[in-house]
């Protein structure tokens, strides 16, 4: 017997999920600052109650800056004493979200920060709802099942759980994930980020790409079937992080303009269905600052509105071209310029501003390269010739066919490669915020000739880092992690 989690499905553009949070019993006004507010869409916190009598109403109040403190309250199991405080902001202050108890017995103050970033190397999917275990056991396990798309190659897959109540030696939670046919068993003793709080972090690294969902099944032991004594804790819902593979091409701002339903004259093309992941309203959209939508945007001639709308229309290409799965490795920290520079002006701060203006100018024309193909992964038509188009196959064949060794790595790496076209061979590597920091390899190879290119990795910074492969028209992006 299982008690199945079904999902809880919160509307948002977000591809990223970020979690952040503490344990807090004892304490009247905790805090959570944010690491930034870069395309923040939403912000949810929640705070953790576990009492032997139902709390008072507004016991936890949450609030930012000058903002009025309110909340709601949740049970979570049948009982009425245990629940959570919860409240959801549409943005926040850089300083975070203030969490005012004037009640005993709130355990845990923690937060998920929805962010629209494109430019994400990885994808967040969740199911966030709340868990109350008391001796369930083995045998009737709380499951949560969570849908991930396909890709065309193996990825790595990294699993979040946020734990209150695990700071006792008695309270143990078993937790079991499924990915595929690879299964892994988790015993969780004690907690690391603050009294009462566990931030639970599982990687599965190289998952193929053609799995389409990820099973977490926790329980805390019951001693009445032999198990050892697991007491009760409450588990907050799973995230799971999926890295991108990216297998997608650009396409112009015009062949974005006409295919979408923006009015026009007459019957345009067939409507391209990457619109809708703009937002709710997909070319309907609000667009920033300009007081107007997507479509209207695109209508407004940058020669009569001013050269703010030589980088909208671009920027709009862009996000759609990666929305669509092109790699961003060659534009994330120009999209992200951009993106800071949209939300702060609007067209007509920008009109007549001599140096803003030479910013759209600068910031679209990088832009406007990468839509056309000429940086990045290269423009649709010239990827899906005949002679170029690799089927799914092929493609995870491309992908298998590189070899990082070691991984991690801390002193030297080599890496080797088997070209698919006779073309040119580029070997870059990017930082986590899409910056490219080295080129190893530059020339023209053969096809089918494998290529062995050694490295020096203190050349790097230690962390995260992506090693992009581009031969001819064709694209694969590895991950790589740097240790000092």
């Amino acid at each position: 017997t299982v008690v199945l989690i079904s999902c809880t499905f919160y509307y948002s553009n977000a591809q990223v999920i970020e979690l952040i949070g503490s344990g807090i019993k004892g304490e009247s006004n905790p805090n959570l600052p944010l690491s930034d507010l870069y395309n923040i869409d939403s912000v949810i916190t929640e705070a953790i109650y576990k009492a032997d009598t139902p709390p008072l109403k507004n016991g936890v109040m949450f609030y930012y800056k000058d903002e009025a403190k309110a909340s709601s309250y949740k049970t979570i199991s049948d009982k009425s004493t245990i629940g959570k405080f919860f409240r959801t902001f549409k943005t926040s202050d850089i300083n975070g979200v203030f969490a005012d108890v004037t009640i005993d017995n709130v355990y845990s103050f923690y937060e998920f920060i929805y962010r629209d970033i494109p430019t994400s190397m990885f994808k967040s999917y969740s199911n966030l709802e709340t868990a109350y275990m008391y001796h369930n056991g083995s045998k009737k396990p709380v499951v949560y099942e969570i849908p991930i798309n396909t890709a065309s190659a193996s990825r790595d897959i990294n699993i979040i759980i946020p734990i209150t109540e695990l700071n006792k030696d008695a309270r143990v939670a078993i937790i079991d994930i499924s990915i595929g046919l690879v299964k892994k068993q988790f015993e969780i003793k004690t907690y690391n980020s603050g009294i009462s709080f566990y931030l639970g972090k599982f990687s599965f690294p190289e998952v193929p790409g053609n799995i389409k969902e990820v099973t977490v099944s926790i329980y805390s032991p019951n001693p009445k079937d032999g198990e050892v004594n697991g007491d009760s804790f409450i588990v907050s819902g799973v995230i799971v992080n999926v890295d991108k593979v990216f297998d997608g091409c650009t396409l112009t701002q015009g062949y974005w303009k006409n295919h979408s339903d923006c009015p026009r004259n007459g019957n345009g093309p067939r409507r391209d269905a990457t619109w809708d992941l703009i937002g709710e309203d997909g070319e309907f959209t609000p667009f920033f600052e300009s007081d107007q939508n997507y479509c209207q945007v695109f209508k407004t001639n940058p020669g009569k509105g001013g050269k703010y709308y030589i980088l909208a229309h671009q920027y709009m290409a862009a996000e759609l071209n990666l929305l669509n799965n092109a790699n961003p490795s060659s534009i994330s920290d120009t999209f992200n310029k951009a993106t800071a520079f949209l939300m702060k002006y609007s067209p007509s701060d920008v009109d007549g501003n001599k140096n803003l203006e030479n910013k759209c100018v600068t910031l679209g024309g990088i832009l406007d390269k990468y839509n056309n193909g000429l940086i990045g992964p290269g423009h649709c038509d010239d990827n899906n010739s005949a002679s170029n188009l690799l089927s799914i196959d092929e493609q995870i064949a491309l992908n298998e066919s590189i070899k990082i060794y070691p991984n991690p790595v801390s002193v030297n790496g080599s890496i080797n490669f088997v070209p698919k076209h006779n073309a040119k061979t580029i070997i870059e590597v990017y930082n986590v915020l899409g910056q490219r920091v080295s080129v190893l390899y530059d020339k023209y190879t053969m096809g089918g000739v494998p290529l062995t290119v050694d490295y020096d990795a203190q050349r790097f910074k230690q962390g995260i880092h992506f090693v992009q492969f581009k031969n001819g028209s064709s694209t694969v992006t590895k991950k790589i992690s740097i240790r000092k």
